[in-house]
């Protein structure tokens, strides 16, 4: 059985992230060159391309190295928790060549004096059409819908729940460790689909108000590969919800003795749970790009070689951390990868990121 589980997350989750990982330039924006601004007619040059290989193949190969060390280890004392180990050390591993390059590329930057030469321009869309037949909003009721199933059956079955329960189960559907019956203990995982689904929703309403990054070279082309990029994220979002809620209800039923686990049964959940929303998120970060940038439209706009955006780059710690008490924007666009994150220097944007932290620790604790 491990084999075959050991297989399922190596396709399904590690490969995919590991090559998203390794080709993410291919998905950035002409106009950043990791987490660094540059002219659009620029992004083809011997120098730039340059950087880029570097970092495919210095990620290339000691990705390698470490996924055979990691996989061999697994295997050979049969621990699936050493994946989770080996993606922690590949993140590490990623982040480092990343900030290689990004010291090169504004080192690049300076010397070339890119920004002498050209006018820089903010491109502002004032256009508020995003949810303008999408509809989506009808449709969270699925996942709302999902988590109410899962706290009314609690509710019927608490009575009836012995002194001790399982919350924890391996991939064949037998308890790992039980707990002492009582409110906190039954009621967790409904708790955690309300607080998921209230953080879900939270972000599709921040799709809509964004600060949206448009490319002044060519802006009428950029406005709309953004709008429809965010289409595709806001309907990943609502999807992937659902699909957890549901991953979480069947734990549920299990915790509650309604329904008798299987391999098979298992398997199903753990892929639908964990799985389809990592394969989801690298196939739409492949079909859109960053900002939609490799999502083709018609638009025969020419380029501008005359302007370049404008260089906030002193904004943007290691090109990863957006921190800009002037800017009013709480959520902004990533300069390296696919999605948004966090102005840190908005108020809220702090108090978000200890929510997160804390909501993350007490999940540890509960499930650990």
């Amino acid at each position: 059985m491990f084999p075959i589980i050991f297989s399922l997350i190596l396709l399904t989750i590690y490969i995919p992230l590991i090559l998203l990982g390794i080709f993410m330039p291919a998905f950035t924006k002409d106009t950043l060159l990791f987490g660094v601004v540059i002219p659009e007619d620029q992004s083809k040059s011997d120098k730039v391309r340059k950087i880029r290989r570097d970092y495919t193949t210095n990620c290339s190969l000691s990705v390698l190295i470490i996924s055979i060390m990691v996989s061999g280890i697994a295997l050979r004392y049969q621990n699936i928790d050493m994946l989770l180990v080996g993606l922690i050390i590949l993140l590490i591993t990623f982040t480092i060549n990343y900030l290689y390059v990004h010291h090169k590329a504004k080192k690049l930057k300076r010397s070339e004096r890119w920004t002498d030469y050209k006018k820089q321009v903010v491109v502002v869309n004032t256009s508020h059409s995003f949810d303008k037949g999408m509809g989506l909003t009808y449709y969270w009721l699925i996942p709302v819908f999902v988590l109410l199933i899962t706290f009314i059956t609690t509710m019927i079955h608490y009575s009836d729940l012995p002194q001790q329960i399982p919350y924890r189960f391996n991939i064949l559907g037998d308890p790992l460790n039980y707990r002492d019956t009582g409110f906190w203990s039954v009621y967790l995982i409904p708790i955690t689909q309300g607080v998921m689904t209230g953080i879900f929703y939270g972000i599709y309403v921040m799709l809509k108000r964004a600060k949206t990054s448009i490319q002044a070279s060519r802006p009428e082309k950029s406005i709309k590969q953004n709008k429809i990029a965010k289409h595709y994220w806001a309907k990943y979002t609502l999807i992937t919800n659902s699909i957890l809620n549901l991953y979480l209800m069947y734990i549920q039923l299990m915790i509650l003795a309604i329904i008798s686990p299987t391999v098979t049964a298992n398997a199903f959940f753990h892929i639908l749970g964990v799985s389809v929303p990592v394969l989801g998120a690298v196939i739409i970060a492949m079909k859109t790009g960053q900002s939609g940038s490799r999502i083709k439209v018609e638009e025969n706009e020419e380029m501008n070689a005359h302007v370049i955006d404008k260089d906030d780059d002193r904004y943007w710690k290691w090109g990863l951390i957006y921190y800009n008490r002037q800017d009013p924007t709480l959520f902004i666009e990533k300069r390296f990868g696919v999605g948004w994150t966090l102005n840190f220097g908005h108020p809220l944007g702090l108090i978000a990121l200890l929510a997160t932290v804390i909501i993350v620790i007490i999940s540890f604790v509960f499930f650990m």
